[in-house]
C-alpha cells in the first residue's frame, strides 16, 4: 500500500504526465508514494483528497490566468497542500515585477522595460531610452516562449502594431536582445529540496533565439562553473517563499551570470538529463510529505537554496 498519495498538477494535453513527470513518478513509487496526474482545469478534481499537490506541467496555465488565479484561490480556501506554494506562484507568473524586485535585492537580471496593458508600445522611444538597438518582447505572463518575439530600431514601426493587439489583453515587456544565448547558450541550474541538483545549457537553432525544444531548440547536460552556481544560489536566497523545486535561467555576459528568469511555477526540470535527479526530486518531496506529518500539525518548511555542491565533473 502507498504510504502517501500525491497529484501531479498538469494540464489537458499532458494528462498523462510528461516524460520528466513519468520519471518522477516511478521514482516516488519506489519509495512508496503514489502519483496521479490531476488536469487543473477537471471541475471534479478533488484536491483535498491528496496528501501533496505538486504543480508539474499545467503548460496552459498562461493562456488562462484569470482562470488559473482563481484555482490557486480555490487551493488556498480548501487548506490543499500545494507546492511550490500559491503565494510564490502568483508572485512568480509576473517576470516584470519578481525581476524589479530581485533586482532591488541585488542580483543581476537582464534590464526590463514594463508597458503597460492599454498603452502604445512606442519602442523607438524605449531604444533611445535604454541605448538598446535589439530586443526581445514578450507578455510580462508567459511560458515557452509563448508570444516572445525579436525587434529593432529597424523594425520599431512593425513592432509597435503588432505589439498593439497584445497590449489589449495584458501587459509586455521589451528586454535587450542578450547574443551570447546564441553562442555560448542559456544556463538553466536546477534546484531540488533546496539543494542544486543538475544543469542543463539550452541553445537555440541557427537563425533563431528561441531555446525551447518546441521551436527547434536543444539542451545538454552541462556543469555550471563555482561563480554561476554561486548567483543562482544568491537569486534563490532572495525568495521570501519556502518552495520545493527551482530552476534557474540565465546567461553569462561579459563574465558574469544575468538571471533571465526564476522558473519556480512549473519549469520542465530536464530529469532525464542527470541520471540521480529522479530520485532527489522523489526524495525532496518525501521530505515534505514527512514535514506536513509532522506532530506539529501541517508545517510547510522553508525550503531554502543551501549551500550547494561543487558541480559534478
Amino acid at each position: 500500500m502507498p504510504i502517501a498519495r500525491v497529484a501531479f498538477v498538469t494540464s489537458e494535453a499532458y494528462s498523462t504526465l510528461s516524460v520528466d513527470d513519468r520519471l518522477a513518478a516511478d521514482a516516488l513509487a519506489r519509495i512508496g508514494v503514489a502519483v496521479e496526474p490531476a488536469v487543473w482545469t477537471d471541475p471534479s478534481g478533488r484536491w483535498g483528497g491528496f496528501d501533496l499537490v505538486v504543480i508539474r506541467s499545467p503548460w496552459d496555465y498562461h493562456r488562462r490566468a484569470e482562470e488559473f488565479g482563481r484555482w490557486l484561490d480555490r487551493m488556498d480556501a480548501e487548506a490543499v497542500p500545494l507546492w511550490n506554494p500559491a503565494a510564490l506562484v502568483r508572485w512568480n507568473a509576473d517576470k516584470a515585477s519578481y525581476l524589479r524586485e530581485l533586482e532591488g535585492a541585488g542580483i543581476p537580471v537582464v534590464p526590463t522595460e514594463r508597458v503597460g496593458r492599454g498603452r502604445a508600445l512606442e519602442l523607438a522611444a524605449i531604444l533611445d531610452r535604454r541605448g538598446w538597438d535589439e530586443v526581445v518582447v514578450k507578455p510580462a505572463v508567459s511560458a515557452s516562449a509563448w508570444g516572445t518575439w525579436r525587434a529593432s530600431r529597424a523594425t520599431a514601426a512593425e513592432a509597435d502594431a503588432r505589439a498593439a493587439e497584445m497590449l489589449i489583453n495584458g501587459d509586455l515587456l521589451v528586454q535587450p536582445f542578450v547574443p551570447e544565448i546564441t553562442t555560448a547558450g542559456e544556463w538553466s541550474m536546477v534546484f531540488l529540496g533546496g539543494r542544486f541538483s543538475h544543469a542543463v545549457v539550452k541553445r537555440p537553432a541557427d537563425g533563431d533565439f528561441r531555446v525551447q525544444r518546441h521551436c527547434g531548440g536543444s539542451a545538454e547536460a552541462a556543469s555550471p562553473p563555482p561563480h554561476l552556481l554561486a548567483a543562482a544560489g544568491r537569486a534563490l536566497s532572495a525568495v521570501r517563499w519556502p518552495w520545493l523545486y527551482a530552476r534557474v535561467d540565465g546567461v553569462e555576459s561579459a563574465g558574469r551570470f544575468l538571471l533571465m528568469e526564476l522558473e519556480m511555477i512549473e519549469p520542465s526540470l530536464f530529469l532525464a538529463h542527470a541520471p540521480d535527479a529522479p530520485q532527489a526530486f522523489a526524495e525532496a518531496i518525501r521530505s515534505v510529505l514527512e514535514s506536513l506529518s509532522s506532530p506539529r500539525g501541517n508545517v510547510r518548511p522553508r525550503v531554502s537554496a543551501a549551500a550547494a555542491p561543487p558541480p559534478a565533473a
